[in-house]
């Protein structure tokens, strides 16, 4: 059975460094995760098997006016839970604030589901690292 890869491990590099590991990976057809495993590991180093992918990316479509309303909200709900947590309020006063706050969420959601993609977007190649 294969050694499972459960631990993800991040790096800063700087972008030239980074820009050339992601060139010789795609030059050796591997995941740029395989390439690094398999130089700090040489031979031993555990593969995936996996190839570079390609995936589409797609265009988000929003109404701006809508985000401008959402931001405004967020920023008014914000101002809100400052307020509330600066005064002492009783365990009668937290459920019921706690059922509007919960109530405001699930309508924010739903308005958050209404941009789309727009249906003439095929989406551009790009590369899945």
């Amino acid at each position: 059975m294969a050694q499972r890869l459960t631990k993800r491990v991040t790096l800063r590099l700087p972008d030239d460094t980074a820009a050339e590991w992601k060139r010789r990976a795609e030059t050796a057809d591997l995941s740029l995760s395989d390439w690094v495993r398999q130089r700090v590991d040489g031979a031993g180093a555990v593969k995936t098997g996996q190839r570079r992918q390609q995936r589409r990316l797609r265009t988000l479509t929003a109404d701006p006016e809508l985000l401008r309303q959402l931001a405004a909200v967020g920023s008014n709900v914000n101002q809100i839970a400052r307020v509330l947590n600066s005064v002492g309020l009783t365990p009668g006063d937290h459920a019921h604030l706690l059922a509007e706050l919960a109530a405001i969420q699930r309508e924010l959601h739903r308005l958050a589901e209404l941009p789309s993609y727009d249906p003439d977007d095929q989406g551009t190649e790009a590369p899945c690292t």
